[in-house]
């Protein structure tokens, strides 16, 4: 099987491997300080006109005077122009947790003309509260300074033309007075919107002196802007996240309430319970306990599931309501960060749904001792990515305002090309990147300015990489949406009694996204709308078709689990094989209908069992047994690898490497590749702190995280380009803010180039970027 797939990609568009690796391949050993250099930028303000200039993406600064809605097909669109798809790539600013304090005007001016010029069109002002109440003491005593400089911040991004998005809460906190770290949840106000008078009372006046206090370098209030793209009412405020670890006691009386009036009496519960009821536990007495979080299906655990979706849309109703009231009549969600099916039912209120998913977190920040996993996210098969897609909503708008492969993963290179061209794949409304997208510069001081943290990206290379592919795959739409769309239809029965709280949609159905359009159709209610093409049905291979009913799957792929599960036993555990072979097994039975209807062309290279996933135009593919991926698109050709393997794509081919990288070329003059005379080379490896210092050699746990100067790992890759101006290329290294840099020796063909760039030799320092000009 694995020799078929690969004759099959060789014929095809993507990767051809070839047997020329460098004589002697440097291990990727991160120990090593020969493989390390310090970057030498100071400034990372980008030069208007330099091949890092994205500020073309968008149209002209101007004040933005139409609101972004929900259209009937389900994407952003601007009120005057409803049938107009718009997309966003969104800077997350993170000046709060960044520095405790919003930018002064100069430099807020700045700011918002450097996110416009790397591409950006929306922009994410999170924790606002928390800046503004930092060292108050009285409730909702803002200081006066900082909401001076949050008001200059938005009119400075809405005269660049970019929209800004907005919590109303960030934290727990709220605009309490007298805490002294506003990033230790004291109040609990996130869970207290729930049921509490107070803290219910607590965020209406928030929203109100918040966002419906006039901006005085506008004359209008954000709720009143059309530049305020939306509001995410509560972040990260769904329940089951709120109590992944325990559920509160303090839920446990309106729980009950919510029996009561479900079935009346503990009798009639009994039926449906069954054994489960505990002794001296009855609806009368109003002691009826919560399942443990983690526990699995159960009528107990199928009917919290239910009360808390129910908790949540009426809390959802009445925030709603009250910020009509305030005469908002922008774009609304909430319950943006968990994966559970039954999760779906309380965002699926919303015509605009978004999402928070990572690879990767570290268990305890910087602290020493914290630990972040050492692996590949392909490894797993982009799983974080194939769950952000099944939870997308069909006719809504999807959004992902927070995702990452967070920093020290080594491999976070791999998200720098899979989240932008897998967005744009599915056809997503808006994605970000959390946080502190940019920096000015490596020499600012205050906040966390002076490393590179968690969560923060601007002083990151290998992040700052994902942004700038994310702006040319996704928002300038280098890689095609899908050519056909999968519904999963979300029924009670699937997202209640067949799935727990802290479960996720599973995989088996997931995988879709990394081959077809997909999304879920809540209660079936848009089959036969001609919104999507044929039915998932959960549990089965077969595919419910529109015009053809079921169609088949593929049966005789269940029947190889034992031997899938073998090609998985090498690097997991038994257990863990098995399902993981169940789960691609009944993938590949399902992408045997999806091949029978159509949906994916005979030739499709996809195979879960082999680890081979190919979109259904072709274009993208990932080969998650060798940790790989390849992009291949008229305007942009990219590849992500672990093997220092020689791979071929179709201008662009890696000859040599000597590590482990992410290599792309894009055309940045509006030609193709194949005749572009004005190209931006990406080459990503790994960045790390000076100093940094670790528990283990596999660098997992944390014991020191370093400072500035960031170092990056060095590489030497030899490339070779066929264009059609392949006499007069030539290429230069550039800098981090896209300055040229050093000419690169070149041997000329008749229809190509080749060249080897060794990052450890410029005389600016290493980077990330370079370009390639005809002249």
């Amino acid at each position: 099987m694995r020799r078929a797939i690969h004759t099959t990609l060789k014929q095809g568009l993507a990767t051809l491997i070839i047997a020329c690796m460098l004589p002697a391949a440097r291990a990727d050993d991160a120990a090593s300080p020969q493989n390390w250099l310090p970057v030498k930028d100071g400034s990372l303000v980008i030069g208007d006109g330099s091949i890092l200039d994205f500020s073309s993406l968008a149209p002209p600064p101007k004040q933005i005077t139409a609101r972004l809605i929900v259209n009937p097909k389900g994407y952003f669109a601007t009120e005057d122009k409803p049938q107009k798809e718009q997309r966003f790539l969104m800077a997350s600013l993170g000046f709060g947790a960044a520095t405790g304090s919003f930018p002064d005007h100069a430099t807020a001016d700045l700011y918002a003309r450097q996110l416009r010029v790397h591409g950006y069109n929306m922009a994410r002002v999170d924790f606002v509260e928390d800046t503004l109440m930092t060292g108050r003491h009285a409730d909702f005593d803002f200081d006066p300074e900082q909401f001076d400089r949050f008001h200059y911040l938005l009119s400075a991004l809405k005269n660049q033309g970019i929209y800004y998005m907005l919590n109303g809460l960030s934290s727990g906190n709220g605009a309490y007075g007298d805490v002294a770290e506003r990033w230790v949840d004291k109040h609990h106000l996130k869970l207290g919107v729930f049921y509490d008078a107070d803290a219910q009372a607590h965020w209406k006046t928030l929203m109100q002196k918040m966002l419906g206090t006039k901006n005085p370098y506008g004359d209008i209030a954000p709720l009143d802007d059309p530049a305020m793209a939306g509001l995410i009412m509560v972040n990260e405020g769904g329940l089951a996240f709120l109590t992944h670890s325990a559920i509160p006691d303090v839920l446990r009386p309106a729980f009950n309430a919510w029996l009561a009036r479900k079935y009346g009496n503990t009798a009639a519960m009994a039926k449906v319970w069954g054994g489960e009821i505990g002794n001296g536990e009855a609806l009368e007495s109003k002691n009826v306990a919560f399942p443990k979080a983690d526990a699995w299906t159960s009528h107990r655990m199928s009917d919290t599931q239910q009360f808390f979706t129910d908790l949540e849309k009426s809390t959802a109703d009445w925030m709603s309501a009250y910020m009509h009231q305030l005469g908002y009549r922008g774009l609304l969600t909430a319950y943006d960060n968990w994966l559970s099916p039954s999760a779906n039912y309380s965002r699926g209120q919303f015509d605009w749904i978004d999402l928070h998913n990572y690879y990767a977190e570290p268990s305890n920040f910087i602290a020493p001792g914290s630990v972040m996993r050492q692996d590949s996210m392909f490894g797993g098969g982009a799983k974080y990515i194939a769950e952000l897609a099944a939870n997308r909503h069909i006719g809504k708008a999807f959004t992902v305002s927070e995702y990452g492969q967070v920093f020290w993963n080594k491999y976070r290179r791999e998200s720098a090309l899979a989240i932008p061209a897998y967005a744009a794949f599915q056809q997503w409304s808006m994605i970000c990147q959390h946080a502190g997208a940019i920096m000015l510069s490596y020499g600012a001081t205050g906040g966390r300015k002076d490393a590179i943290y968690p969560f923060m990206i601007g002083l990151d290379p290998i992040a700052r990489a994902d942004e700038t592919l994310a702006a040319l795959l996704f928002l300038r739409g280098d890689v095609a949406p899908a050519r056909h769309m999968l519904g999963v239809k979300l029924d009670p029965h699937f997202a209640y009694d067949d799935n727990p709280l802290l479960g996720s949609i599973p995989f088996d159905i997931a995988r879709a996204g990394l081959v077809s359009g997909i999304g879920i159709d809540e209660q079936g209610r848009l089959e036969g709308s001609g919104k999507y093409e044929a039915q998932i049905q959960p549990g089965s291979v077969d595919l419910k078709v529109a015009g053809k009913g079921l169609v088949a799957g593929d049966q005789g792929m269940l029947g190889k689990l034992d031997s899938v599960a073998q090609q998985f036993a090498g690097r997991l555990g038994a257990k863990a094989a098995k399902n993981e072979a169940l789960s691609a097994t009944r993938f590949d039975g399902r992408a045997g209908a999806m091949r029978s209807a159509g949906l994916l062309p005979a030739n499709n290279a996809t195979s879960a069992s082999d680890g081979i996933y190919q979109t259904d135009t072709g274009e993208v593919i990932l080969d998650s047994q060798h940790k790989r991926m390849t992009v291949v698109t008229p305007r942009t050709e990219a590849v992500v690898f672990d093997d220092p393997q020689a791979i071929a794509l179709d201008r662009l081919i890696v000859e040599q490497s000597d590590g482990p990288a992410l290599v792309s070329i894009s055309a940045m003059d509006g030609a193709p590749l194949q005749s572009s005379g004005r190209m931006l080379l990406i080459v990503a490896t790994d960045a790390r702190n000076s100093g940094m210092q670790f528990a283990d050699a596999a660098e997992t746990t944390l014991q020191k995280l370093g400072k500035l100067p960031v170092q990056m790992r060095t590489i030497v890759v030899k490339l070779k380009l066929r264009n059609t101006n392949a006499a007069h290329l030539k290429v230069f290294s550039d800098t981090l803010r896209g300055a040229r840099g050093d000419a690169i020796a070149v041997t000329h063909d008749a229809d190509s180039i080749s060249f080897v760039l060794d990052t450890s030799k410029l005389s600016h320092g290493p980077t990330t970027y370079f370009e390639v000009v005809a002249q």
